[in-house]
């Protein structure tokens, strides 16, 4: 028994010096996913009240965003600016439903459906539904959207019918 000592004090200097080397990983469990829909609660908040600010603060300064029929933008200044195209299309009453939020560290992601209506000064309103795909990274304890990408599920815009 003696001579297992050394040994067994030679496995548990290993052993913790090689937990020591590793960095925390952050969990992600049920709050963060919660965290993430109020985040997206909150991007639809902004989005029909038109704040190209609040909703600016949601993305990161590298974000990546792939519209559909449009080329991809990258970094916060051009997404304000697609944001400020769409709101001067008529765009309003935006409704996101977050279906399933996942993720590992501090990367999240998040899929939903949308539906969003278009009521320019002239010319038709508009309707749209589809489905939604957001990447999310934890910076500095905050959730910001990293990747953002949607399609329609419709072929083109369907005409609102108006209201008798």
């Amino acid at each position: 028994m003696r001579t297992l000592w050394p040994v067994i004090l030679l496995v548990l200097a290993a052993t913790s010096a090689s937990a020591c080397g590793r960095t925390q990983e952050m969990a992600f469990g049920t709050a963060e996913a919660q965290v993430i829909r109020q985040r997206t609660a909150d991007f639809a908040a902004a989005f029909n009240a038109k704040a190209l600010d609040k909703i600016s603060a949601l993305y990161s300064g590298e974000s990546v965003f792939m519209p559909p029929n449009s080329p991809t933008r990258r970094g916060r200044e051009t997404i304000a600016e697609f944001y400020k195209g769409l709101f001067a299309e008529g765009a309003t009453e935006l409704r996101l439903e977050s279906q399933n939020v996942g993720g590992h560290g501090p990367l999240a992601y998040e899929s939903g459906t949308y539906s969003l209506n278009r009521r320019p000064a002239s010319g038709p309103h508009t309707r749209d539904r589809g489905k939604y795909m957001f990447i999310w990274r934890n910076t500095n304890n905050q959730w910001l959207i990293e990747y953002t990408m949607w399609s329609s599920d419709l072929p083109e815009r369907v005409d609102i019918a108006p209201v008798k």
